[in-house]
């Protein structure tokens, strides 16, 4: 554990018990200026349609108002989902937010639809055709650079305004299908592990490394894994959080999902069924949880199994408290780890009388 890792924020702007959205976007800028005073490196939000216990759902709008409220630390969509959209207006978006704030944009973009079938239908109602997704990204990669293939339908085409520099863009995947994809365009790939926690996202990363190309957008390949985290002072708080996380998960990918984040309170007096206890088996890699020097030991081993050094974390803890207090925790128990491995190996390393003792 001699090597730090980057850590990072996906954030749903989770809505608590007895709070609005208002509140929860609020907290959401609280908690990414806390973030960026504590060294992370990204902020990023998320889009998800017609679930009342997430505030972010306009990625883009979210992303300008805690751009503003920060001074360093790189904003991002985790993700904007590109079959929703035009790839012209995505690059605009996304062109206007790095003229706002230069070298601190980040793109990333999916493939899901981020709602059920019905919101999915009211938010293509006047599409007559799909686009395929490659074709969706290929058009989205050219807005931003005006770098089309010559048989390109929007060649010579550029997104305004113009900038110096285009927002770093990432893949956002949870298969592996999008890996060979990224590496081709020279694109960042982010894995939501906390998705498929299985063995998919360590062999996606490793051949994306294994044919990442350069281009404009990046010299070199960057893997970043995503992972639900919950964080407690003591073993008995941690596994209060990990309840009712598991309470939340397990109706948000129902066909009836909480209003809200069920607090503490809720989870406690909640009498969980066989059938919801095998859910929450099935769902149990999707989280890490513990205390922070646990949590922190875990996300090395997941950073070591992705072969990266950047972790981006999704809070998914009840209370803007909880939350801000886990930012404290996890980057302390970082430092602590740190600091101890660095000392070890100092102790370790043999001075020239032992070596050749």
């Amino acid at each position: 554990m001699s090597n730090p890792i980057k850590l990072s924020i996906l954030d749903y702007a989770p809505v608590d018990e007895g709070c609005l959205a208002s509140d929860a976007l609020a907290a959401t800028v609280r908690l990414a200026q806390h973030a960026e005073s504590r060294g992370f490196s990204r902020y990023w939000v998320s889009e998800h349609h017609g679930m009342p216990a997430t505030a972010s759902n306009s990625p883009e709008i979210l992303m300008a108002r805690i751009a503003a409220a920060t001074q360093t630390i790189r904003v991002g969509s985790g993700a904007v989902l590109l079959p929703n959209y035009s790839s012209l207006k995505i690059a605009e978006n996304f062109q206007l937010l790095e003229a706002m704030f230069p070298n601190r944009v980040d793109v990333g973009f999916g493939r899901a639809p981020g709602a059920d079938q019905r919101t999915g239908a009211a938010l293509n109602d006047e599409k007559g055709r799909s686009i395929p997704y490659p074709q969706k990204v290929t058009d989205l990669l050219g807005f931003l650079t005006g770098k089309h293939a010559l048989d390109s339908r929007y060649a010579g085409m550029r997104a305004q305004p113009e900038t110096p520099d285009s927002p770093q863009a990432f893949v956002l995947g949870a298969s592996g299908s999008t890996a060979e994809f990224a590496a081709k365009e020279g694109l960042g790939f982010t894995f939501a592990h906390f998705i498929n926690p299985g063995s998919d996202g360590p062999q996606a990363a490793n051949a994306y490394r294994a044919a990442f190309e350069p281009t404009d957008f990046s010299a070199k390949p960057s893997v970043i894994v995503s992972i639900f985290v919950a964080v407690g002072e003591t073993e008995a708080e941690a596994r209060e959080f990990t309840d009712a996380f598991h309470l939340w998960l397990m109706y948000a990918e129902s066909a009836k999902p909480f209003n809200r984040v069920p607090s503490l309170a809720t989870t406690r007096a909640h009498q969980w069924t066989p059938a919801e206890r095998a859910m929450r088996e099935r769902n149990h890699g999707r989280l890490i949880s513990g205390t922070a020097s646990e949590v922190v030991a875990q996300l090395h081993d997941l950073a070591s199994a992705y072969g990266t050094d950047e972790i981006m974390i999704n809070l998914m803890m009840p209370g803007e408290s909880a939350r801000l207090n886990a930012i404290d925790a996890i980057t302390e128990a970082v430092v602590s780890a740190t600091n101890s491995a660095s000392a070890k190996g100092s102790a370790a390393k043999p001075t020239t009388e032992e070596a050749c003792a």
